[in-house]
């Protein structure tokens, strides 16, 4: 039974472009604030930078918004990877560690371009499709190329990801929760 919750688990993690979790640290949400604004570039980019290239003078390359107990940022680099995830952050004091809810996710307008495109395979392999000229190839062709955009989609959006996991920890630098007070909100 263990073992199937954490096959189920694995599955869960890697298999869907999404990622879901809550980091326990030592600092206070004022430090916290005050890391990110040293590795994350607040400032506000031209369009021209937006489109054609992405510079920041922070080390560490992430761009965003800080504002006030709520961050939302994501990696910039020069290579063109449209899978990288937004992250977002929620920053809350406990009793003996501060939590950060972290979820990684899709930029929407990738989420849509794929949607898209996954309805024109669908369309093109079965959108003609007569008894008289329906085939085996039409389905192994749109199988294939059902399962390479996910797969493109999935491993590029993983591998931002654990490239942003290594981050957080680097600037949260978490602990494990031992107590169940850890877990009371203050307020």
């Amino acid at each position: 039974m263990e073992r199937s919750k954490n096959i189920l688990q694995t599955i869960k993690e890697y298999a869907i472009p999404y990622y879901k979790h809550t980091y326990h640290t030592k600092f206070s949400a004022q430090e916290i604030r005050e890391k990110l604004l040293q590795h994350v570039d607040t400032k506000e980019r031209s369009f021209f930078s937006k489109i054609f290239g992405a510079s920041s003078s922070k080390k560490d390359s992430y761009q965003g918004n800080i504002d006030g107990d709520t961050f939302k940022i994501h990696r910039v680099k020069k290579g063109k990877n449209s899978n990288r995830p937004v992250i977002l952050g929620t920053i809350t004091p406990s009793l003996n560690t501060t939590q950060v809810h972290v979820v990684m996710r899709l930029p929407y307008f990738n989420a849509l371009s794929l949607v898209i495109w996954i309805g024109v395979l669908i369309y093109i392999g079965l959108g003609d499709a007569t008894p008289a000229n329906f085939t085996d190839a039409n389905i192994y062709f749109l199988l294939f190329m059902l399962c390479f955009g996910y797969l493109v989609t999935t491993i590029s959006f993983n591998y931002e990801a654990s490239k942003t996991k290594k981050f957080l920890k680097q600037i949260l630098q978490p602990v494990v929760a031992t107590h169940e007070s850890d877990w009371i909100i203050r307020n």
